[in-house]
């Protein structure tokens, strides 16, 4: 079918109005600015031509009662990996590297151009940085695939800007943390039809979940942790050395969900006054969300010697240095315990904070069991019944606990630990094959 005259009147248009020569303009943009408004400039043409020729072609198909054509942002391929950026590399790394190993194609689409893995050079993987904001989810949202490996909760959930992708027949879910999705937020993984999981036992709340929604049964894969394997990688690359003073390492969830909210910060002088060397590493998404929170850290650490403000991307110096580390319902506490074989001081988080979360309607989350078994897990009331003795008594009582203990629990917990990679890009593999052969 023929191009109406009025939508290549509409491109040429477009085409113009991004290639006109600029008018002079006497000001000064330093280059952080200048790079902000080139972005936005980009970001504005490239979602005012998507949306134009869709409502071009919605607007033909009202007209001439033919149907409604979609304009396809991507040719079809059988599998695409997205990612939210640089941060969930450790995720795909092992996979990228194992599909790559066994010659099988694949794109891979990020939100940020800073991405390690855009930085792949390889005839097998096809990179593009689709950029930040509604229109790049937008674009992810129109991807055509069997398969889109992500690890973004929520793609599809109502008051989510990225909706379900429509012309993906597998939506798959891989865990970018050991605290699995009890901590999600609710119907987090509702629009998935595979969760790729740590191990065994996160099944029964995948399934508790769809019994409660009447949802269709997703297909529930133990495929281990990628990220755990990367993280393995860099302990032992680090040496895991421990410091002399111990280090403690305080590294809180983000949000609703970062017990530094909750339990305050004097704690921190209570462990320096002892003589303790204390690292706090906030959560990388705090830097967006709650930046006066990290600047208040950096005041009040900043007297210190012993003290530290960790905010690179990557965690594992931090780890390595430490000898205890005292979190939230992060999934950190179990990186900690089970790569380096460290313990584990729990800041529970009050009740009502779970109320937005899957946990609120989760019955026997077996996490809640196993955070016992990592070192002591403190209520914010019992918390503030210890007081500074109390606490730092803890604190010397919990650095005694036997790393033997801590490796035999992480053997019983994750599914191909040292392998998840390989696991899940043979899964990711057979999946597009069956799905191209017309089955499931």
């Amino acid at each position: 079918m023929r191009k109406s005259k009025y939508g290549t009147a509409f491109l040429l248009i477009v085409a113009a109005w991004l290639l006109a020569p600029p008018a002079p303009a006497f000001a000064y943009l330093d280059p952080g600015t200048g790079n902000a408004v080139v972005y936005l400039a980009v970001s504005l043409a490239a979602t005012l031509l998507y949306f134009g020729k869709s409502f071009f072609y919605g607007l033909r198909a009202k007209l001439t009662g033919a149907a409604e054509k979609t304009p396809r942002s991507e040719p079809s391929d059988d599998l695409v990996i997205f990612t939210e950026g640089r941060v969930y590399w450790p995720v795909f790394k092992p996979i990228v590297e194992a599909l790559l190993a066994r010659d099988f194609p694949f794109r891979y689409l990020s939100l940020d151009l800073e991405d390690p893995g855009l930085a792949v050079e390889h005839s097998l993987m096809r990179s593009r940085c689709l950029g930040q904001g509604s229109a790049a989810l937008a674009r992810a949202a129109a991807v055509r695939a069997l398969v889109m490996l992500e690890s973004t909760p929520n793609i599809g959930t109502p008051g989510y800007p990225m909706p379900a992708p429509r012309h993906v027949r597998c939506l798959a879910h891989v865990l970018h943390g050991l605290a699995g999705v009890a901590m999600y937020h609710k119907n987090a993984l509702d629009s998935c039809q595979a969760v790729l999981l740590k191990g065994d036992k996160d099944h029964d709340l995948i399934r508790q979940l769809e019994k409660k929604r009447g949802l269709p049964p997703k297909e529930c894969v133990s495929a281990g942790l990628p990220y755990l394997d990367t993280l393995a990688r860099s302990a032992r690359l680090g040496g895991g050395n421990i410091s002399d003073p111990p280090c403690v390492l305080v590294a809180p969830s983000w949000g609703e969900k970062n017990s530094l909210l909750h339990y305050g910060l004097d704690f921190l002088d209570w462990l320096l006054e002892a003589g303790y060397k204390v690292i706090v590493r906030p959560h990388p998404f705090s830097l967006k969300v709650e930046p006066s929170l990290v600047e208040t850290l950096r005041r009040r650490l900043a007297p210190h010697a012993l003290a530290a403000l960790d905010l690179e991307v990557d965690n594992s110096a931090s780890l390595n240095q430490a000898s205890l580390l005292i979190s939230d319902k992060s999934g950190v506490r179990f990186d900690f315990a089970f790569i380096w074989e460290r313990p584990v001081i729990t800041l529970d988080l009050p009740g009502p904070n779970r109320q937005k979360f899957e946990i609120d309607e989760l019955e026997n989350v077996w996490e809640d069991q196993l955070e016992a078994r990592l070192g002591p897990v403190l209520s914010l009331a019992g918390f503030r019944a210890l007081g500074a003795e109390a606490f730092l008594a803890l604190v010397k009582e919990t650095l005694g606990t036997e790393p033997a203990r801590l490796a035999a629990l992480r053997d019983q917990t994750i599914a191909n630990f040292g392998r998840s990679g390989e696991f899940i890009a043979d899964w990711l593999i057979e999946k597009c094959r069956a799905l191209a052969s017309g089955g499931v």
